[in-house]
């Protein structure tokens, strides 16, 4: 039948296209541009062809009659695991992120979970229309892409388009060195895999092949120098942990036999004779040599992420002068000035989100809202690095990151996944008969475990979360290529009204994906605008944004800010009645925004800062922005910046005493604030305590900058 043969044709270059575009998606665009601009659009993406995708598998299944979902081994982790991110959500400390995902993350919130399992079994019950080599083609063009876009940018081919420093650490299509380099290994180490099981193909002609390993090596070699050219201590280490894996695997495995199958005279389809079996251990084994040696020699000339490494055993290749290895600054003040390593700020947030786990050891916070509850649980220690004020969404340790959101529970069944997915890949090996296949398998369960040693030292992005999920489903699909649905029922109404209602409802899905990422489109745009204080252009967009989706916070958030901003420009034009009306409309805005996300320390901040300007308007509100502060202390106890904001709003009301008290505890959370010495000194000043005033800005002289000019003209002033 004609739709089924097009339902067949959907699934298949679905997934094809999945595979190939997503790592390729970003939206540099300024005319419709994202807030973010790579982790977005990449999920609306797979939103849009899983809503295909899906609804052509349900098409399917109404013109066949039957139920077709394929048992597998994972079917009860996969959903052991979703079920466990829906009672997560369920009690989350804000339900609306644990659904849709942290904004300008997007990833990891309930709705994509439940899209990448819809995926696994669309993947595994429709996989006899799926060429898994033509899949794993796509697979490793569009990372050819990639790594060559990645390499180029080393070059400067778009440094102007970035504030970072894109020739230091490449990013590429992905938006983040480590989220590139994890990316890479998983196709390179497939790449190995696609290379040594064409060493035993005896049906190609051997010019072919030729030119197949040829471009396999260098395409691989491109894939390791982009790893390197991101200076990835995550990527490098999965790297070579899984390509020992792989080569163990590639070496060890052909060992076992299956028992009464002779060695000599290839019985069955999977079996070798001896010639051939020697021929292929012969060009594995030069393979592994070659290919070793040149990542070795790569090493010496690109340089590795690890500065003991690169001491000894490296070159500089693409820079004209040596470049010194960053050092910690040394000097006499308590806090070192300098950049934090970010091993040693890892540790920190790692100890935030075990402190996390424990304070809710069943369901966690709630998918995605480890940024909020980071806060809360954030050790003081943390005031003491170079991103002391940096905002953390994510553990940078996905299993940590999972325990402290769902729970230990969610954490224990998302091992329960790993560990299906490595032990069945395991048995798998000493059971299949297809050599070629056998080899594709060990390089799966390599880049599996190349994401899981990425993962423990970052998070996963939507790529990464692609891959996660649909390995096993790949993996599957060459072990059993044959299908037989599991259940069949008789469908009663008539299918062809059944397929006009999923084809309806694909329109619906994908005509409020395109609302979403349109309002996102229209906060991006109001967003920049804000911060080049064109508040009038920027509210048209705001309320535009706010109208095509009405029931995210962050927006409401924004358009608080901007009408704040607006109301404070229209009292200094003295049109009273129309600062009121935007006044109104800037308290109204963040009341929504907290009514859906309470807990939300970022929307009490804001809250402050409205507050705090709309005391031009009505003097009274600097209580309403001091309760709000307050509120957001208690959010974020050891947050040094809080702090500090709460003493300067007590000063602003009249109650120096408490200020006083607040910095006594901000300069104990942050011993290098100097903000919060020179305020303490004003305010003791203020109290005529001008010896407690020369004693603190003395002792930041010591802690601090002893040659800080401001202190000392400030220590000159006082007599």
């Amino acid at each position: 039948m004609r739709i089924l043969r097009l339902a067949n044709k959907i699934i298949e270059y679905g997934f094809y296209t999945l595979f190939f575009a997503t790592p390729l998606l970003f939206n540099p665009s300024r005319t419709l541009p994202s807030f973010e601009l790579f982790e977005w659009n990449k999920m609306m993406f797979v939103y849009a062809l899983t809503s295909l995708i899906v609804s052509s598998w349900i098409a399917k299944m109404i013109l066949q009659r039957k139920i077709l979902i394929q048992r597998t081994p994972f079917n009860l982790p996969l959903l052991l695991f979703l079920l466990s991110q829906g009672l997560s959500t369920l009690f989350s400390i804000d339900p609306h992120v644990s659904i849709f995902g942290y904004y300008s993350r997007f990833h990891g919130g309930l709705l994509s979970t439940f899209t990448y399992v819809l995926l696994y079994f669309a993947f595994v019950s429709n996989r006899e229309v799926i060429k898994i080599n033509k899949l794993l083609s796509f697979a490793l063009a569009s990372g050819a892409l990639v790594a060559t876009y990645g390499i180029l940018e080393k070059f400067g081919i778009d440094a102007q388009m970035w504030v970072q420093d894109v020739r230091a650490r490449v990013f590429s299509t992905l938006g983040q060195p480590n989220w590139l380099a994890a990316y890479l290994v998983v196709l390179l180490l497939i790449s190995l895999g696609v290379l040594t099981a064409k060493f035993k193909d005896q049906n190609e002609k051997l010019q072919f092949k030729k030119i197949y390993h040829f471009g396999l090596s260098f395409l691989i070699l491109i894939f390791y120098i982009c790893i390197l050219l991101t200076k990835s201590r995550s990527g490098f280490l999965g790297f070579w942990a899984a390509n020992a894996v792989f080569w163990m695997g590639t070496f060890m495995v052909p060992l076992f036999r299956h028992p009464g199958k002779s060695r000599l005279n290839g019985t069955h389809p999977g079996s070798e004779t001896i010639t051939d079996s020697g021929r292929t251990s012969f060009a594995r084994m030069t393979t592994f040599i070659i290919l070793n040696s040149l990542f070795l020699i790569l090493n010496f000339f690109v340089r590795t992420p690890f500065p003991q490494y690169n001491q000894y055993l490296t070159t500089q290749l693409f820079q004209k002068e040596p470049v010194p290895e960053e050092k910690a600054p040394v000097g006499d003040s308590v806090i070192n000035v300098g950049i934090t390593d970010s091993a040693d700020i890892r540790r920190i947030v790692w100890k935030g989100a075990l402190d996390i786990a424990r304070a809710y050891p069943l369901f966690g916070t709630g998918p995605e809202t480890f940024a909020y509850a980071y806060y809360k649980y954030r050790p003081a220690q943390h005031n003491l690095t170079s991103e002391w004020d940096f905002l953390y969404n994510r553990a940078h340790n996905e299993f940590l990151n999972i325990a402290a959101t769902s729970g230990f529970l969610g954490l224990g069944l998302y091992l329960l996944l790993i560990i299906s997915v490595i032990i069945w890949g395991v048995k798998s090996l000493l059971t299949i008969k297809q050599s070629n296949n056998k080899t594709i398998l060990i390089a799966l369960l390599a880049s599996y475990i190349s994401i899981l040693i990425t993962n423990f030292f970052g998070f996963s992005v939507v790529i990464i979360g692609l891959y996660f999920f649909l390995i096993p489903a790949i993996s599957f699909a060459l072990v059993h290529p044959e299908y037989t649905s599991d259940k069949s029922i008789t469908v009663n109404p008539p299918q062809y009204i059944l397929i006009a209602l999923i084809l309806g409802l694909t329109i619906y899905a994908w005509f409020t994906l395109g609302r979403f990422w349109l309002s996102d489109s229209l906060y991006a745009k109001s967003h920049a605008l804000t911060k080049q204080n064109n508040y009038r252009e920027a509210y048209s967009y705001i309320v535009a944004a706010t109208n095509f989706r009405s029931d995210e916070p962050v927006y409401h958030d924004e358009r608080a800010s901007i009408a704040s901003n607006l109301a404070y420009v229209a009292l200094e034009n003295q049109s009273a009645t129309l600062a009121a009306d935007l006044a109104k409309e800037a308290i109204t805005e963040s009341s929504q925004a907290l009514k859906t996300s309470p807990q939300n320390v970022n929307f009490w901040k804001t809250r402050t800062r409205i507050f705090f300007l709309l005391a031009s308007v009505e003097p009274t509100f600097i209580d309403e922005a001091l309760s709000s502060i307050l509120i957001a202390q208690q959010l974020a106890p050891t947050d040094a910046k809080v702090a500090y904001n709460v003493a300067v709003l007590y000063g602003r009301a009249g109650k120096n005493e408490e200020a006083i008290a607040t910095l006594k505890r901000t300069i104990d959370l942050k011993p290098d604030y100097r903000d919060a010495y020179i305020a303490l000194a004003i305010f003791y000043q203020d109290e005529k305590q001008n010896p407690k005033a020369k004693a603190i800005l003395e002792e930041a002289l010591r802690k601090i900058n002893p040659d800080d000019t401001e202190i000392k003209q400030r220590l000159e002033q006082i007599k």
